[in-house]
């Protein structure tokens, strides 16, 4: 990005120049214990001041990609080259895998008789709904937004874990409830402003967006979700066999 790209882009500048920074380092642009340029050199080369390079650097610091030895500078870490990433679960036991990894924090909850509006062969609506939206920590970083719609007979069962864990598993766990089918709809969008103050990134940020709705035999929708995960952490990735 260039020095008029990044100064044009919406949001705080530092934030904008971690997130070009953190994306060369998961490039492999810099190796693991490769040491990153200068405070000064960093601020030449993007035509920012020293205190927006250091902000940047706490970020990316704190996310485990650099650590600062005093005196010596600032050093690419080995995690930087294995940053732990989503892989869209295509499949049932990749999706649990996937939905398991992070711990969540809710923001807001409240009864409701609507869902979004949905396709017609999502399903079909329950009489009422719990909505939650909550925010999701990968290894301490929040990684994800969450806005659930959970069948208010399934929610009233178990408030308080449904407030606090995960949410698929607790579903599937219940020994009389069946999911008889999981559609994923994946979407890019971008970041506004209440979802860049969550996740700590700026404004216009590539998201990676599911649509993820759990349906009864009888074409109820037990769960439905609209999930944004942060991009830099999304993996999509099929293997195809090529026709012989």
């Amino acid at each position: 990005m260039t020095q008029a790209a990044l100064h044009q882009s919406p949001g705080k500048l530092y934030l904008n120049l971690a997130a070009i920074l953190r994306g060369r380092l998961q490039a492999g642009d810099w190796a693991p214990g490769e040491r990153l340029p200068t405070i000064a050199e960093l601020g030449q080369s993007y035509g920012v001041a020293a205190v927006t390079v250091r902000q940047a650097i706490a970020i990316l610091e704190e996310e485990g990609y650099l650590r600062r030895q005093q005196g010596s500078g600032t050093f690419v870490t080995e995690a930087a080259g294995q940053a732990t990433r989503f892989a869209v679960g295509l499949d049932w036991p990749a999706l649990i895998d996937m939905v398991t990894k992070t711990t969540p924090r809710l923001l807001e909850k409240r009864a409701v008789t609507d869902l979004p509006r949905h396709a017609p062969d999502d399903g079909t609506a329950a009489p009422a709904y719990q909505y939650l939206r909550r925010v999701n920590a990968l290894e301490g970083r929040d990684c994800l937004i969450t806005d659930a719609y959970i069948d208010a007979r399934l929610y009233a069962r178990a408030p308080d874990r449904f407030d606090s864990e995960t949410i698929i598993p607790l579903i599937e766990g219940m020994g009389d409830v069946t999911i008889a089918r999981c559609r994923q709809v994946l979407t890019i969008g971008q970041a506004n402003l209440e979802d860049a103050a969550l996740l700590g990134v700026p404004v216009n940020t590539p998201l990676g967006c599911i649509r993820r709705i759990l349906t009864a035999p009888d074409g109820t929708i037990l769960y439905f979700n609209d999930v944004a995960y942060r991009g830099d952490l999304v993996r999509f990735q099929i293997d195809l066999v090529p026709k012989r």
